[in-house]
């Protein structure tokens, strides 16, 4: 259902997104629509300090603004006075789920109009709100529902751009491999026990895979994660590079060069998806029904459980994956 947005001009326009870095990189098509329908608009995109490595990844905003830790109250008092007195047209909040942070900042923008999920709580901060998602609803499926309410033309392809200098950096950190099909391994993220597929499964999922010639293997670990990928790394008969801690930039050009990536559903899923890399994960109810990318190159399990991933074996991920390398051409 499309809002009517009157008849003043939208030339400022400012996005609230108060999540961590895979939130905002599922927004991206939104954004993408945005940017299309308001092709001269100044589009500002405010998120939460999280997200912040995410921002030079994002092609389709002309500003960004972070707001900081509570105890960066100097640098979050600045922002507040600047979205008290500068001019916006347009205010967005890109949250599907109630936060108390985002509906804060957009009652002190100045804006005529501002848009928002209906989420039962702070509505009268928003003048224009679209129905609230449902349990079930794909994040894609919300973000075209805010598209369709400011007449915004969406596609749901997640979107990111690696920097130059970024890509080069990448490019640096790996050989040329020649034909290998390079597999990058990201066990998940270990603040998430019950979406973290148990670390021997994967060690034997891996033992498998290196068992064609065809396949070199990699892995990525996030902030904490080290030890624990470089454990499994280290039970594996083959050696398997752990690459090094690196900004999220080069990283995306890491992963930008790679045929797969591998593991639980991360914020690096949605980075590899963005980046038109393939992915197989390992999902549970939730996850599977509301965050998996969509599209044919996007492969994983389904656990019997809403909530966790622990009933997938190791048979099953092998034979799901098997048939998943068998679509990516030309390695089928």
């Amino acid at each position: 259902m499309r809002s009517d947005l009157g008849s003043a001009r939208i030339e400022r326009i400012t996005c609230v997104y108060i999540g961590r870095i895979g939130d905002v990189i599922v927004a991206t098509p939104f954004l993408r629509a945005l940017r299309r329908r308001f092709p001269r608009a100044r589009i500002r995109l405010l998120v939460g300090h999280r997200a912040t490595q995410v921002l030079p990844l994002i092609p389709f905003v002309d500003e960004t603004v972070v707001l900081e830790k509570p105890m960066r109250l100097g640098a979050n008092i600045k922002l507040a006075w600047g979205l008290l007195h500068d001019d916006c047209d347009l205010l967005v909040d890109l949250n599907s789920s109630f936060s108390k942070t985002s509906t804060m900042i957009a009652r002190a923008a100045r804006a005529p109009l501002k848009v928002a999920f209906d989420k039962g709580r702070g509505p009268a901060v928003f003048n224009r709100l679209v129905p609230a998602p449902g349990e079930r609803e794909h994040m894609s499926e919300r973000y075209a529902r805010l598209a369709e309410a400011l007449g915004a033309p969406y596609g749901p392809d997640l979107e990111l751009r690696v920097p130059d200098a970024a890509d080069d950096a990448a490019a640096r950190l790996l050989d040329n491999d020649g034909n290998t099909f390079r597999v990058l391994v990201h066990p998940g993220n270990l603040t998430r026990r019950p979406s973290l597929w148990p670390a021997d499964r994967l060690t034997e999922l891996c033992r498998r895979l290196q068992g064609d010639p065809a396949l070199r293997l990699f892995f990525l670990a996030g902030p904490g994660e080290r030890d624990y990928v470089r454990a499994i790394a280290r039970a594996l008969p083959k050696p398997a590079p752990v690459l090094p801690t690196v900004s999220l930039s080069v990283a995306a050009g890491v992963v930008k060069r790679m045929n797969l990536l591998l593991g639980s559903l991360t914020s690096t899923t949605h980075l590899a998806a963005a980046l038109h890399v393939a992915t197989f994960a390992f999902y549970e109810g939730y996850t599977a029904t509301v965050w998996r990318p969509h599209g044919a190159r996007h492969g994983g399990t389904l656990s019997d459980s809403w909530s966790d991933v622990q009933s997938t074996t190791v048979d099953e991920a092998y034979a799901g994956l098997k048939d998943h390398l068998a679509r990516l051409s030309p390695w089928g």
